[in-house]
């Protein structure tokens, strides 16, 4: 079992994912599933499918799956407690039109697919050519001109405001409510990820794996979101 399916095998982690999960360390986690869907709408068909990577815990999903009634969804994820969460969360809205598989992407079916999103789960991948792989995959599976969406932490650890943008990280989840000790845990376990890369380390990776029109549209504190096309 790698770390990140350990770390969310622990029915505890699966828990605080949605009391203290990316609602409340992502800044603007709400307008950011909007705009999301905002971007994936222009060019996905009005019945189009959806591969979501990363999809344990289902945040994305639901609200995905609310506002566009006819898309449908496969999402992938290694972590088995986190798809038990996701149908948990997303289930009641996306019904059939949801089909979970425990796996990474390349376990996915091969498309090719309307659309995909991987949000939240890149920074947990090793820069070891994992992170390179995984895209390659993802873009593998798209139609040609299909978008992709990529949100994540960015940091660079051989900054010299790399504490300090910890410590924005940890403030920004202690004023949302969460607690003292989770918040530490969390500031604690970003620290010693090495998978956190820069920002210009995953746009060098998305042109790499053969996306074009990279766009940057969510920069909020260290997270950011881009939009690119296969």
């Amino acid at each position: 079992m790698t770390d990140m399916n350990a770390h969310f095998a622990d029915p505890d982690r699966v828990r605080q994912y949605l009391e203290n999960g990316p609602p409340a360390f992502t800044p603007g986690h709400a307008g950011l599933m909007q705009m999301i869907g905002v971007l994936l709408g222009e060019t996905m068909p009005q019945d189009g499918t959806l591969l979501v990577i990363g999809a344990g815990g289902g945040l994305e999903t639901r609200y995905l799956a609310g506002i566009e009634p006819q898309w449908r969804f496969v999402g992938v994820d290694p972590a088995a407690a986190m798809l038990d969460l996701a149908r948990a969360t997303a289930g009641d809205v996306a019904g059939e039109r949801l089909r979970l598989i425990e796996g990474t992407v390349a376990d996915a079916p091969d498309g090719p697919f309307d659309a995909a999103t991987c949000i939240l789960v890149l920074g947990l991948v090793p820069d070891n050519g994992a992170k390179l792989e995984l895209l390659c995959q993802a873009r593998q599976r798209l139609r040609p001109g299909a978008p992709f969406v990529l949100v994540d932490q960015c940091l660079d650890r051989n900054a010299a405001d790399f504490t300090k943008r910890l410590d924005r990280y940890a403030a920004y989840a202690r004023r949302s409510g969460v607690d003292d000790d989770v918040v530490a845990g969390a500031r604690a376990g970003v620290a010693a990820m090495e998978s956190v890369v820069p920002a210009q380390r995953n746009e060098q990776l998305l042109a790499e794996a053969g996306f074009d029109g990279t766009e940057l549209f969510y920069l909020a504190m260290g997270w950011r979101g881009w939009l690119s096309y296969a």
